[in-house]
């Protein structure tokens, strides 16, 4: 994201107008990244998750949905604490693609595979530049800004910089996944991941070896079967488990598969259901308590529909079950003996919807 916003004050230069990105922060809350969304005409909670997804790593999240999750960033868009990116992870980026886009584009541009642990280009297959070949410093505070791609640094230009083949096929294939990720279209069954994770690893005799024989790896084959049982009994209660890490699915699934095509294969055998990426991104969670509640966004009639598409099955006790009343909902009632039910505004209320004209 910091990397669009930089492209974007570069292209325009002193003839940009927009404060927005003047102003960025280098680690933007939720508030940012909407005023952002609604300058580019993507508004609501549609704009949020529409930058979250084509502009940072969240994917590596969304990807790998829940079968009874309707949102793509589950309460994102009313959460207020969230930081989404930092310039303390160093960025990288690849010398040939960097000389490509000034040939076909006059500028290049941070990419997000190659700002994160990968050490390969997965178009290239040539090592990724970590460090400015000309002052050694890195990417990240305290080193370059992320300006430097459209600048230079000592009269040298990052597209000069030597190019390194890679050798290690690992890498090269790990690179590819990764980037398969971050371009995925539709959202994969966390439950089914999960259980063809499960079952290959116990197939696949050389990763369960070193399973056994690096504490790190053997982590993985436990968080796997963990995870496969909170899902399986969170779904069979209707109750949304919450949100984990995916660095353990994503490391699994380089490790037992040659290709990320072959694992979306085998994850689609599973039998449920694949879900368009772009088809949730107008819904976000709304409350959980013992259920799970969705509201999806309608920018046409400038409307929310409110929603519990899976209601627990098992009721523990613990909560108030006495009925909220919203100023637009009450009807009149006929009168009966003790108190009546009285309109009352609703504290924390959702967001209002944008309604395009």
């Amino acid at each position: 994201m910091r990397s669009f916003v930089e492209r974007t004050l570069f292209i325009k230069g002193k003839r940009s107008s927009e404060d927005v990105f003047r102003t960025f922060p280098n680690s933007p809350s939720r508030a940012d990244i909407l005023t952002l969304a609604e300058l580019l005409g993507w508004s609501g909670c549609y704009g949020l998750n529409k930058i979250l997804h084509t502009h940072t790593n969240y994917p590596f999240t969304a990807v790998f949905k829940n079968t009874q999750d309707v949102s793509y960033s589950r309460n994102e868009y009313i959460s207020y604490s969230r930081c989404y990116e930092s310039i303390r992870k160093p960025s990288g980026f690849c010398p040939v693609c960097v000389a490509e886009d000034i040939e076909r584009l006059g500028f290049s541009f941070w990419r997000r595979a190659h700002c994160c642990e990968l050490k390969v280009c997965a178009e290239h297959n040539v090592e990724l530049v970590k460090r400015c070949p000309a002052c050694d410093k890195q990417f990240s505070h305290g080193g370059h800004s992320l300006g430097v791609m459209w600048k230079t640094c000592e009269g040298r230009h990052l597209k000069d910089s030597p190019v390194t083949l890679n050798t290690d096929p690992f890498e090269l294939k790990k690179a590819q996944i990764f980037q398969e990720i971050l371009s995925f279209t539709h959202h994969l069954s966390e439950e089914a991941v999960l259980a063809v994770l499960n079952e290959k690893i116990h197939q696949d005799g050389v990763f369960e070896q070193k399973i056994w024989n690096f504490l790190s790896d053997r982590n993985i084959g436990d968080n796997i079967e963990r995870r496969l049982g909170v899902v399986k009994k969170s779904r069979s209660k209707n109750r949304l488990p919450l949100d984990e890490p995916t660095d353990f699915i994503i490391k699994a699934i380089v490790e037992t598969y040659e290709s990320f095509a072959d694992f979306v294969s085998d994850v689609k055998a599973y039998g449920d259901e694949i879900r368009p990426i772009e088809s949730l991104w107008s819904t976000y969670i709304a409350g959980q308590q013992e259920s799970t509640h969705f509201v999806e966004e309608n920018y046409e009639f400038g409307v929310g529909y409110w929603s519990c598409p899976f209601p627990a099955k098992e009721v523990w006790g613990m909560w108030d079950w006495r009925p909220v009343y919203y100023p637009c909902c009450n009807f009149e009632r006929p009168k009966k003996k003790g108190p009546q039910p009285q309109p009352q505004r609703v504290k924390n209320a959702p967001p209002g919807i944008y309604r395009r004209q």
